[in-house]
């Protein structure tokens, strides 16, 4: 008898040799973190499925190999989990392996900064000095933007808005 395996649906994204994604079943999400070997040219992947045997799988450590072809990511973790997905942008061919981790929301909540006046975690880091490096922050989602822009062209005028939003919520922000 043929078993159908359960899915999720997300997205994956390697640069700098670390692969990040996450994946939504719908009820809950999973993260996953790899870093890469070898260094491999930056990729996206905006439909990327992951199959697994159960979502409990998808908790802690994990090793992967596969593949990132000219146009699509195939890896497998072993014990059926598995992420297939086209990439946006055609590149070269590559063989890949890597480690990593797979967490939820909450695991990720508890490695974030923890804010000294009350005491909860936020996503705004500090540097030694004291300052903000929500910086490298709105970089990112800045270029995130710009990319959808360019994609979109002026289909979704909104995306310039929030851009700049968030440029004077992040020009108002005080060191601490």
């Amino acid at each position: 008898m043929f078993k159908l395996m359960p899915s999720a649906e997300g997205f994956v994204e390697c640069k700098g040799g670390r692969l990040e994604g996450n994946f939504s079943d719908g009820h809950s999400t999973r993260y996953i973190t790899v870093d890469v070997n070898p260094f491999t040219q930056s990729f996206e992947c905006r439909n990327a499925t992951l199959t697994y045997n159960d979502f409990a799988q998808l908790l802690g450590a994990c090793k992967g190999m596969g593949s990132v072809g000219r146009d699509d990511l195939q890896m497998n973790f072993g014990g059926g989990v598995s992420i297939v997905a086209p990439l946006v942008t055609p590149r070269s061919s590559a063989r890949i392996r890597g480690a990593g981790t797979w967490s939820t929301a909450n695991d990720r909540a508890h490695h974030l900064p923890v804010n000294a006046a009350n005491g909860t975690r936020n996503n705004v880091g500090t540097s030694s000095a004291g300052h903000y490096s929500l910086h490298n922050s709105v970089r990112d989602v800045s270029a995130k933007i710009a990319r959808e822009q360019q994609l979109l062209g002026s289909r979704l005028p909104i995306i310039a808005c929030a851009k700049v939003r968030l440029h004077r919520w992040c020009s108002s922000l005080k060191p601490m």
